[in-house]
């Protein structure tokens, strides 16, 4: 009986935690130098970040369906902000991706470029949800 308990209350947990991640969904980005849609979604037991379709005008990336994909590799949420661990979107140690909800619908991302911070808006793609 005690078993039974401690399995339903670890699968409770389980469902839970991963539902309680509002940020999980396709985004678009709203910018003025490039157009991308990324994705937010589990691995496994990590939340990550894909890359699903990017064009700054020079580059042109497609979702893969490859673990090239990722550039967000490990999503912490500490303090009502999402704080990548392991950030390939970046290669210093100090300077973190971070994504702030500012809506169900908004996020605010910071990453960095030459340890400076680029602030993004991030739109809910509702039309292509998955």
């Amino acid at each position: 009986m005690k078993k039974l308990f401690l399995i339903i209350v670890c699968l409770f947990f389980m469902v839970y935690s991963k539902k309680n991640h509002e940020i999980i969904g396709l985004w678009n980005v709203k910018s003025n130098h490039y157009k991308a849609t990324y994705k937010i979604e589990f691995q496994e037991t990590k939340l990550v970040g894909k890359v699903i379709y990017y064009n700054d005008d020079t580059t042109v990336l497609h979702e893969t369906g490859t673990k090239k994909d990722l550039f967000l590799f490990n999503l912490k949420k500490e303090n009502n902000i999402y704080v990548d661990a392991v950030s390939g979107a970046t290669n210093t140690e100090t300077y973190a991706t971070t994504i702030k909800e500012k809506h169900k619908d908004t996020l605010e991302v910071t990453t960095f470029i030459m340890k400076k911070p680029l602030i993004e808006t991030w739109i809910r793609n509702t039309e292509k949800q998955q």
